[in-house]
């Protein structure tokens, strides 16, 4: 039925010669017909997504959602309303607003005329986005993203949003058009009318396919959306709590550089590309075999988008690197395209340890601490803290403290601290042996250096950073 009224929509603004110098005078009679037929295209075509719709409702003492769009009500009750999309049939619903869980919070949620009550799963600062769980028992009907449609300049497309009891749960469909697009890691689509106030309301195209969701007056492209939700969606669903989700997450372990854009194009190389400075050893993209010096062009079969920084934020934003989880990267090396794959494995976790007799606290050393950090020693232990009135935080030359923060200790009174182990064992030796003073080698940047260091300063108190 919808396609019939489409047609008849266009034919009408046919017959009418809209937009040629040459149409004639049109009637009253005609711009009715014409007008009618738009508005009742646009219902037609908002109710294949309108039993996905929620209408979100956060009640004092709630936390204001933090993304641009929300729309205030109630004066002194704090509340709020948003729009949003159910994820799920088991009651996910998406909100493109960040909204921090509390308890004080009361959140309820509107589905068709049913309403409730929800509560907030995960957020993601990146997208701005915040998945929210119904609490409920029966099936909810999703949205589908795998039917997504892109908008082209001057075609129309219908906003679609919901209301509560105030309005008898209407659902409100508005004609726009589009005016443009803004590239970026997701796109979005200029209207000829600004929203405000309305982040969140879906946007279909008059067959009824759906475009996107409304987010600070444009339409956020629901194609360039449909994976990064799909990821979004597995860390809520699998997720318990912060702690779990932080082992969860991946590490591709390598530093990268955008490429040159005048030196791209002369050698006629994607101004997207990313060069691999420093594939770390032990990391997820060593292992899988990426190189120092290779040209990242493409990730997990998609072209990488964008120059310069962009490119590099667009793939980071792009990895969703999650433990155990695989990917694929297109590389060129010595001019010839290469795919490789491999898994993402977990972030290194570098042994610590807190000397408080000296004053400082150290990590242990590996391939990435020192590229990262751009030492110029590889065996010895890499000083992460320095304690305000210990020994270690006593002023040198040029008020400098005599240990500092990103120095490399190589040795504690003449044995070497190759690593935590080394450092550990020779740090318990002197415990036992109690001198007064302790000689320090160190490596600061390109210097080697020592500090006698007096024990018996902080004796009592060096639990202060510095």
């Amino acid at each position: 039925m919808h396609k019939y009224i489409v047609w008849i929509v266009a034919g009408c603004l046919a017959g009418m010669g809209w937009g040629c110098s040459t149409s004639r005078p049109r009637t009253v009679a005609e711009g009715q017909a014409v007008f009618a037929a738009m508005q009742q295209a646009a219902a037609v075509a908002g109710k294949k997504v309108e039993p996905s719709l929620a209408l979100v409702k956060i009640s004092k003492g709630a936390s204001s959602p933090s993304a641009p769009g929300v729309i205030r009500i109630g004066g002194s009750s704090g509340s709020a309303l948003l729009y949003g999309a159910v994820l799920t049939a088991r009651g996910h619903v998406l909100i493109p607003s960040v909204v921090k869980a509390d308890e004080d919070n009361r959140i309820t949620v509107f589905i068709g005329e049913n309403e409730y009550v929800a509560r907030v799963l995960k957020t993601d600062d990146t997208l701005g986005m915040t998945i929210l769980k119904l609490d409920a028992d029966e099936n909810f009907v999703p949205l589908d993203f795998s039917k997504s449609a892109d908008l082209a300049v001057g075609e129309w497309a219908v906003i679609v949003r919901p209301t509560d009891e105030s309005d008898d749960f209407l659902k409100i469909s508005t004609l726009v058009a589009c005016q443009g697009e803004v590239a970026g890691r997701h796109r979005r689509f200029l209207l000829n009318l600004t929203f405000t106030g309305s982040s969140g309301a879906l946007v279909v195209n008059l067959a009824g396919q759906l475009v996107g969701l409304l987010e600070g007056g444009m339409v956020l492209a629901a194609g360039d959306l449909r994976d990064d939700l799909k990821s979004f969606l597995a860390d809520a669903a699998g997720a318990k709590s912060a702690d779990d989700d932080k082992k969860k997450k991946g590490w591709l372990g390598a530093m990268l550089d955008p490429i040159n854009k005048e030196y791209a194009k002369a050698k006629g190389l994607s101004v997207s590309s990313l060069w691999v400075v420093h594939a770390i050893k032990g990391g997820s993209a060593a292992n899988a075999g990426l190189r120092d010096g290779d040209l990242i062009t493409a990730l997990n079969g998609k072209p990488l988008r964008l120059s310069g920084v962009r490119a590099h934020e667009y793939f980071l934003k792009s990895l969703h690197p999650r433990v155990g989880e695989k990917f694929s990267v297109t590389v060129l090396r010595n001019n010839a395209p290469l795919e490789i794959s491999g898994a993402f494995a977990k972030p290194p976790e570098p042994p610590t340890l807190r000397a408080e007799d000296l004053g400082v606290a150290v990590a242990g050393l590996n391939d990435g601490e020192v590229y990262t950090h751009n030492l110029f020693a590889e065996r010895g232990v890499l000083v992460t803290e320095v304690y305000r009135g210990s020994p270690a935080a006593t002023s040198g030359t040029m008020r400098q403290t005599l240990i500092s923060k990103g120095d490399v200790i190589l040795e504690l009174a003449g044995l070497p601290t190759a690593n935590i182990a080394a450092f550990g064992k020779v740090l318990e030796t002197l415990r036992r042996e109690r001198p007064p003073v302790v000689l320090v080698k160190y490596q600061r940047g390109r210097l080697t250096g020592y500090a006698g260091l007096n024990l018996a300063i902080g004796e009592k108190d060096h639990g202060d950073k510095q």
